[in-house]
């Protein structure tokens, strides 16, 4: 038998981000990796993990991480980026399996 970790995570905008979804949102991401996961997970051993951050829309229209940060702490683009952000929540989620042989 082997044990790792496996996880899942989605963005939620912070305007409308609450405990109820947040509730939400992760019963969904376990019941998305309960249906995709082959192997057996440990149900005791979910973890929840919220993050958050300003994401950019980048020429592509995705969303994506700010440039490189600063060791100050600021992000060397907030001077002069342009780029239309999004304050969101990042859940993420993750549990054990164990691999069945």
């Amino acid at each position: 038998m082997m044990e790792k970790t496996i996880g899942a995570e989605v963005n939620v905008a912070l305007a409308d981000y609450d405990e109820s979804l947040k509730d939400h949102v992760v019963e969904l991401l376990k019941e998305t990796l309960r249906e995709q996961s082959t192997e057996y997970l440990l149900e005791n051993t979910w973890e929840v993990v919220e993050n958050k951050r300003t994401l950019y829309k980048n020429k592509d229209g995705e969303l994506e991480r700010p440039d490189k940060e600063t060791p100050g702490g600021t992000l060397s683009s907030e001077i002069s980026d342009t780029r239309e952000k999004f304050e969101v929540m990042t859940v993420g989620i993750t549990v054990k399996v164990v691999e069945t042989l």
